[in-house]
């Protein structure tokens, strides 16, 4: 009937084995049905397939290319994914400010691992002045969804007292954080 959603829920089915074997193969068959068609979650796992090398030959600018398509469908992973391609130089030439703006909108959207993302390029200077103050803001923002590593990251900026006075309690609850499984 070529209904595109059940070509990438079949996809996800194969993909991670709900109610079947993983079957990659099957899994990137009905995501390419579904992007081809338009739709930004299969856009975004094709671009994952081709990243990772899964069941497909390695290609990081196809894949750039499937994040591309996902990202303009407004898909925010791929956002993410794309920004990290520029930051590191995946198929792209790297550009890490064209990377850290990709981040940035990605997780003002939402996304968890880009709300990281962006503590790290605060932190670092990767693509934007380093700014210690708002590296703990976007680390915070993600600590407090469970991501751990920023937690980690809050952890060390409440021990060390950077950008924040040091609190050893509060540095004790963010470290305990750290270590409790991320909810994403």
């Amino acid at each position: 009937m070529d209904y595109i959603e059940a070509h990438e829920w079949l996809g996800y089915v194969y993909d991670y084995g709900f109610g079947t074997r993983p079957n990659r193969r099957l899994a990137f068959k009905h995501y390419m049905i579904a992007a081809e068609a338009g739709n930004a979650n299969a856009e975004y796992h094709v671009g994952v397939y081709y990243h990772e090398g899964i069941s497909v030959r390695k290609n990081r600018r196809l894949a750039v290319s499937w994040f591309r398509r996902a990202a303009k469908h407004g898909d925010a992973t791929a956002l993410h994914s794309l920004g990290k391609a520029y930051r590191y130089g995946w198929g792209v030439l790297k550009n890490p400010r064209k990377g850290y703006q990709l981040e940035l909108e990605a997780a003002e959207l939402g996304d968890l691992e880009a709300q990281f993302s962006v503590g790290v390029c605060f932190s670092r200077g990767e693509g934007i002045t380093a700014d210690s103050d708002q590296a703990f803001k976007w680390y915070l923002r993600a600590a407090k969804r469970g991501h751990r590593d920023a937690a980690h990251n809050v952890a060390h900026f409440y021990e060390i007292g950077r950008s924040v006075r040091v609190n050893q309690r509060k540095a004790e609850f963010w470290r305990t954080r750290a270590t409790i499984r991320s909810t994403g």
